[in-house]
This record gives C-alpha cells, structure tokens and sequence, in this order.
C-alpha cells in the first residue's frame, strides 16, 4: 500500500465482466492488499489497458518494495520527463497494444471434449454411405477439377458465376467447368432430390451439380462467359498474326536488293545450264533458291549457295542489305493461315452465341415480370425490377421459367430446378451477366468488324506479293510463302560465317607457311655461315701443320676431318627436302595438324643427322686442335731450351726431331697413367742439364699432360 504497510500475498488481477477489452476498466473497489513475505512486500500496480486475449509472459524478475523504494524507479516519471498515463495512451492510440496482441499471442489450450466431439461427429459423417448418381470416373474428374477451388463452397463459386467475377473464376476454370457440365440424364436424377433431406449425403460432385442447376441455360451461359473472359487475348493475338503477315508481305514485295540477289542466281544458273534443257531461263520458281545447297563443288563441301553468297560479297556487297529487307519474313512464316480462318469463323459464331443468349435471356426475364405482375404476387418486387439499379428492366427482372433450346425439358424436373431454386436464382439481384454481355457484345462487335476488314486487306497483300513472284496464291499458304524467304536467308547467313571462316583459315595457312619458309631460309643461312667457318677453320689447320712440317700421321688425322661444307651441305639438302614436302602439303590445303606432325618429324631426323655430324667434326677437330697445341707447346720448350743453353761454352744437345718427341709424350702419357714417373728425356743422349732445367721441364710435361686429358 503507499503507507508501506504489510499486506497478504497478491489475488489474481479482478476482471471487469462489463467493460470491453482494450479500454480502462469499471471502476470499482481495489484489490485487497498483497500479504507480506519474507523478503519484502510486493504490490501490484493498478493495470489501466488490459489485453484482450493471453498473451505470452515478459521474462522478468520484479523488484522488491525496499529495493524499489532506494532506486531509480520510485522517480521514474522525474527522470524520464513524462507520465506513465501518457505513455500508456499513446501506446494504447497508436495500435501497438493490438500489435503485441498479434505478434505474441499465447496459444489457446485445447478443449480435449470439444476436439473428441468434433471427431466423433466426423466419423460418423464418413460412415454414412454417400448417395451418387454419377459414374465413379466421371465423379472422380469432377472432385480432381473442384480441387483448383477448394477455398471456395459451392455457393460461392455459383455466386462468382452470377456476378461475373473474375477475381474467383479464371479462363481456365471456366473451361474446366465447361468441360464437366451435367447431362440431361444427370439432371433428372439430381432433380429428385431437391428440397429432400437426404440431399446432403450426396457426394461432393453431386452435390456440385445440384448446386449448378440452379444458374438459368448454366452451359450456354458458361460458353458466352469463356468468350467474354478470353475475347480480349484472342483478339490480340489475331491482329498480331494479321499485322505479321501483312508486314512480312509488304517486305517481299518491296524489297529493293533482294532482285539482285535473283539476278546473280539467274545468272549463274543459266551459265551452268549453258544450252540444255535448264538453260536460258527469263525466271525460276522461287522454292528454288532452297536447292542451290544441293549442288556441291569437287570438293564435296563447298555448294553453290557458298559461291553465289562469295560472288556477292565480293562484287555486289550493296545486295546482302536484302538480309535485313526480309527479316520481318521471320514472324511472318510462323503464322498459319488456315488457322487464322478457323479462329475468325470461332470468333464470329462466339459472338452470335453471345447475341442469342442475351436476347433468350431478355425475353426470358420480360415474360416472367409479365407473369409476376399479372398474378400480382410481390407487386413491390416487380415494380423494383421493372427500374433496376440502372434502369433497365430486362436486367434486373426475375427469372423463373423452364429451359429452352437444347437444355429444355418438360417439367421443372427437367430444368434440374424446383420453384424455389427458381426464384432463389432468378431474384438474385447480384446477376450481372445480361449487363456485362450486353456491353461486351457491343464493343466486340465493333472491334470484329474491324477485325475483318484487316483480315481482307492482309489477304489481298499476301496475294498480290505471291503473284509478284509468279506463284499462286491460292496453292501457296503464307506459312509456306514466308518460309521458303526465312530458310533462304538463314542459310545465306550461314554460308557468309563458313566463307569467312574459310578465308580466315586459308590466311592463318599463308601467313604459317610465309612463317617457316622465313624460319627455314634462316637456318638455312646460319648453318651456311658455321660450314663456311668451319671449313675456313680446317683449312687454317692444314696451313699450319703444313708449314710446321709435321708428320703423315698426324697430317692423316687432320685430312680425316669431314669439310664443314660437305656436313652442310648434306644437313641443307635433307632440310630443302623436308621443305618442300612441307610447302607441297600447305598449298594442297592439308590439315595444319597434319603439317605439323610431319614438321615435328621431320626436325627429329635433322636434329639426329645434325648431332652425329657435329659429334664426328667435333671429335676430329678436338684431336687436331689438341695435337697442333701440344706441337705448339713442344716448339716453345725447343726455344725455352734453345735461350737457357745460348750463355754456357758448351754446345747444345742436338734436338730430337718431331717423331722422337711425339713418341716420347705418349711413353710419358702411358707412364703416368701406370703410376711412374719418368723423364721426358731419356739417358741415351737426351740426359743432361741442371736441376733447374729439368723442373721447368717437369712442369711443361705436367701441363701438356693435363691437356692430353682433358
């Protein structure tokens, strides 16, 4: 309490049985205090909005009074500047109490008894045995197309149908429903049981049925409202396919390049025919431009489309802008004529079956009004509907009568409706049918009248572009026309992309071989420029040991060397060999993998040739190279001998001659690699000298030994 006294634990919050939810409550007395614990006394704060239905709990954990008391929320409304009173209206004004009633809504416990009940009364519902005169497959489509609309009873899908609503009925339930349509003979069993209370263990398409009869002339005016619902889409697409054909039309006749294109055929044609039967023709049946892919070159592959769309290419490249003259033939040729016709006589007979039931339904409901007033029943009823809200009689007016044309029958019984389902669908007031056909009827009048005067125009187009051509128009349809034009095209168009892809392959192709044949006559002179060097090499060589006068031996060794020039030449003619081939097979157009394999080939065998040629010259020279060094090596000991003995009195040891120093440098050779030592000279007239001669001997050996090994 605000005396901060102790009071009992807290009751359940009082609910005002009088006041509505949402609004403060009745004013009455306060709850009783709340009894005090022992952690403290809780109050419970006077509740101004309470909700309407249960809503989840906020998890929280309330504050003691002492705790509350030495807090912030003992002067909340200080501190936040505003009161919780206007806090509580503006939330309450705003809607987002009935927010939160929404979004966290408690769910509502179930009423076990009630849920049994219901489920009892279920059963016992499917353990009646259903009452159907229809044949089980017939009944079993029917439930299938009454699964499209089962958020709707059948009065109210009764009810769309009167008021003409499109919101509920589609085109495509519409003709569902057309196409299930009770028979005679099912009406005049369903007949039996209206008014009966029986009638309610029909089965669902029976009870459907039952529920249809009730609509007045229900096929006819299904028919008239399909026709009304897809009138305005037919009608489109009608005078898309007549403005296609009319545009293609006007296309063909007035095409400024497509003549030249004729031209060059005709040319070519009467070329080739030359003098026969074929030949020196003054025009060609235009289904004839599709066979020139039939007529194909040496090759087997290129036709003669591919050499006329060239030829115009390259001469008269003005003419391929007739490929974009003739590309409205393109919707032209997918539209069928005969098809055309058929919709046309369609819409005209829907439209005269629109006119008739309105007239049948106007008379109809004149007739009944009649009756009404002359039994002067209802005499408030009939003056109402002779106004109606738009002040036509025959659209407000009360239907009530038998059935007429094909769906007519002898008795009520036959119109599958008793007088009271007469009267419940014909005072219907929410009927709009007579209202909507007849505004239908006049603006699809008028758009049909037009309709045909396109159609005749479009016709007359398409036959005098037929007869342009020399063709007849009554054996040739536009389909086929305009199509004989579209595969013309598309395949001059596809030719075009083979000759280019053609020529660019041939261009790659020269553009290739210009490429080796500059590679090659570069190698070619790089080796040229090594044979020439190698042979000016050997023939430097034979100078010098010549001059030197060196043995046969090693003369022979040298002469064994094979000339630069005849390696060359034997390594050029393999290679002037292989370029031919090579060149042969690009100008005879063959495959570029092909000439690539036999490339790769080829280069392997001159790679091999070129090898055991170097590995031979190479082997030879490096034996005369090393014997020419070693006779150069030996000529400078001879002077190094010749300076150090020049200062003594004593006359130099005669020097051996060439053959003794070479025989002494493979002793020496052979020595070394036995693991002994011995002197380049040997002690039968070569010895003698001092110590110093000797090392520098020694080292000299040592050198030419090395080099003998490497």
């Amino acid at each position: 309490n605000s005396d901060g006294t102790a009071a009992p634990p807290p009751a359940p919050p009082p609910m005002a049985p009088a006041a509505p939810s949402g609004i403060p409550g009745a004013p009455g007395a306060p709850p009783p205090p709340p009894a005090p614990t022992l952690l403290g006394a809780l109050r419970r704060k006077e509740l101004q909005y309470v909700p309407k239905v249960k809503l989840k709990m906020m998890q929280w954990d309330k504050l003691a009074d002492q705790s509350v008391e030495s807090s912030l929320w003992s002067k909340l409304e200080d501190r936040a500047g505003v009161k919780e009173k206007e806090v509580l209206d503006t939330l309450h004004s705003t809607g987002t109490f009935e927010s939160l009633e929404k979004m966290f809504a408690a769910k509502q416990a179930v009423d076990i008894f009630a849920l049994r009940e219901k489920r009892r009364k279920e059963r016992e519902e499917k353990e009646l045995v259903e009452i159907s005169v229809l044949d089980a497959k017939r009944a079993y489509d029917v439930n299938i197309m009454l699964g499209m609309m089962k958020k709707y009873t059948f009065r109210e899908i009764r009810s769309a149908l009167l008021r003409m609503d499109t919101s509920v009925i589609s085109e495509n339930f519409l003709k569902q429903l057309l196409t299930f349509v009770p028979t005679a003979e099912e009406r005049g069993l369903l007949s039996a049981y209206q008014g009966r209370p029986d009638r309610k263990r029909l089965a669902r398409p029976d009870r459907f049925f039952l529920e249809t009869m009730k609509i007045w002339r229900y096929e006819q005016r299904l028919r008239v409202t399909v026709t009304w619902a897809s009138w305005t889409e037919t009608f489109r697409d009608m005078q898309q396919d007549v403005a296609a054909v009319m545009t293609a039309a006007h296309a063909v006749a007035t095409s400024r390049h497509f003549p030249q294109i004729l031209e060059v055929v005709l040319s070519i044609g009467n070329y080739m025919n030359g003098s026969g039967y074929r030949g020196g023709a003054f025009g060609f049946k235009i289904a004839s431009l599709n066979r020139l892919m039939d007529t194909k070159a040496e090759d087997n592959k290129t036709t003669l489309l591919h050499f006329v769309a060239s030829t115009v290419e390259e001469n008269f490249p003005l003419a391929l802008e007739f490929l974009e003259e003739l590309r409205p033939v393109d919707a032209g040729c997918r539209v069928s004529h005969a098809e055309m016709k058929a919709e046309m006589a369609d819409m005209r007979v829907r439209l005269a079956e629109a006119k008739r039931e309105l007239e049948l339904l106007r008379d109809q409901r004149e007739k009944e009004l009649k009756e009404i007033a002359m039994e002067g029943d209802k005499p408030n009823v009939a003056s109402e509907a002779m106004t109606g809200p738009d002040g036509d009689a025959a659209a407000a007016s009360v239907a009530k009568g038998n059935d007429s044309g094909s769906d007519s029958d002898s008795s009520s019984a036959g119109n599958g409706q008793s007088g009271s389902a007469s009267v419940t669908s014909a005072s219907n007031s929410k009927d709009r049918f007579l209202l909507t056909i007849r505004r239908f009827v006049v603006e699809a009048t008028e758009q049909f009248e037009a309709m045909q005067s396109q159609f005749t125009a479009m016709e007359e187009t398409y036959s005098n572009s037929v007869l342009l051509y020399g063709e007849d128009p009554r054996a040739m349809a536009p389909e086929e026309f305009f199509g004989i034009f579209k595969t013309f095209t598309a395949s001059f168009n596809q030719v075009m992309r083979e000759n280019n892809r053609e020529r660019e392959r041939k261009r790659a192709a020269e553009k290739r071989r210009k490429q080796i044949e500059a590679q090659i006559e570069k190698k070619r002179l790089a080796k040229q420029n090594r044979a020439n060097r190698l042979a000016t090499g050997a023939s430097r060589i034979r100078e010098q040991m010549e001059s030197s006068g060196q043995d046969e031996d090693v003369s022979m060794d040298i002469d064994d060397i094979p000339s630069a020039a005849e390696a060359g030449g034997a390594i050029a003619g393999a290679e002037n060999g292989a370029v031919d081939d090579l060149l042969k097979s690009l100008m005879a157009g063959t495959d570029l993998e092909r000439v690539e394999a036999g490339k790769r080939r080829r280069r392997r065998e001159l790679m091999s040739i070129r090898r055991r040629s170097v590995r031979r010259s190479v082997h030879r020279t490096s034996i005369s190279l090393k014997a020419l060094q070693m006779l150069k090596d030996i000529k400078e000991d001879e002077e190094d001998y010749g300076g150090e003995g020049g200062g003594d009195s004593q006359s130099p040891p005669p020097m051996p001659s060439a053959s003794t120093r070479l025989s002494l440098l493979r002793r020496q050779q052979l020595n070394a690699s036995g693991g002994e030592w011995m002197s380049p000279i040997s002690e039968d007239g070569l010895g003698g000298g001092n110590a110093d001669r000797e090392v520098s001997a020694e080292r000299r050996v040592a050198r030419r030994r090395q080099l003998l090994e490497d």
